[in-house]
């Protein structure tokens, strides 16, 4: 009595995964457009601890073949409105959710189901197991998905935002040559003119009263402060690359980073 272990579209993997267990004699035999392979199950121990082995190739084979297929289905069927680019963005961001703790959490889900299977039935093909037996993890993929679509909504809201304040800033005229930005101790930002002094501006201290509520982040405010300031050039002193990055975003050529000065050693 053994186990037969159907594939229509990964043979290969099935093949190579089945070969690295120890103690499995496999007959490969076809039907159809299946391949069909026959595990000796008294050569290969009988034991519940060569099912959990057998369960877990068999995730590994789900999860490396068929999670990207049906990400994509997924994401056809539930948003098919966005454009190919934007399904291929959403493609990528629920991936990368993937490879850390969901992807852990989908290969445990899927090697339990396996287990269970196969403690009472002897036949599995993977792609019918996949689509009959796997729901909740489907659903779980589902639920990912809309995650990333959530992701990347906010990221084309932010990168419209951004596109808008980098057009108005392309309007200005230079109000003032440079100036050089540093960070305070309490995470606040110093604007310093061409002669060395702190600019306070109206616009600045609006602000003020919605920082100590926690309304208005310091690097928000900093933004503001430069778009009104409206400088020639933005000379960076201190070391973070987010804030870094949004500058060049809006500011682009504009924004120099120091790579170290007077003033740098002044801000240490």
């Amino acid at each position: 009595m053994g186990i037969t272990i159907s594939t229509l579209n990964y043979p290969e993997e099935v093949r190579s995964k089945l070969l690295n267990l120890n103690s499995v004699i496999v007959n490969e035999n076809k039907s159809e457009n299946y391949t069909l392979f026959e595990i000796d199950m008294i050569k290969a121990n009988l034991s519940y601890k060569f099912k959990r082995s057998l369960a877990e190739v068999l995730a590994e084979i789900v999860i490396d073949n068929f999670e990207t297929e049906l990400v994509n289905n997924i994401i056809k069927q539930e948003y098919n409105q966005f454009s190919g680019k934007a399904r291929s963005k959403i493609e990528q961001f629920t991936m990368e959710y993937l490879k850390n703790r969901d992807k852990i959490i989908s290969k445990i889900e899927i090697n339990t189901q396996l287990l269970k299977y196969l403690e009472s039935y002897k036949d599995l093909n993977i792609e019918g197991f996949v689509r009959f037996r796997l729901k909740d993890y489907v659903n779980h993929l589902k639920y990912i998905v809309d995650r990333a679509v959530d992701d990347y909504l906010i990221e084309e809201e932010y990168n419209e935002f951004i596109e808008l304040l980098r057009y108005f800033v392309n309007l200005q005229e230079p109000k003032i040559k440079y100036v050089d930005v540093l960070k305070a101790d309490d995470d606040s930002f110093n604007i310093l003119d061409p002669g060395k002094r702190i600019i306070t501006s109206e616009y600045m201290e609006d602000y003020i009263a919605e920082i100590m509520d926690g309304e208005v982040e310091y690097e928000d405010l900093l933004i503001s402060a430069l778009i009104n300031i409206a400088p020639g050039k933005i000379i960076i002193h201190f070391d973070d690359k987010e804030v870094e990055e949004t500058i060049k975003d809006i500011f682009g050529g504009k924004v120099q980073i120091c790579d170290g000065c007077s003033l740098c050693k002044k801000e240490q």
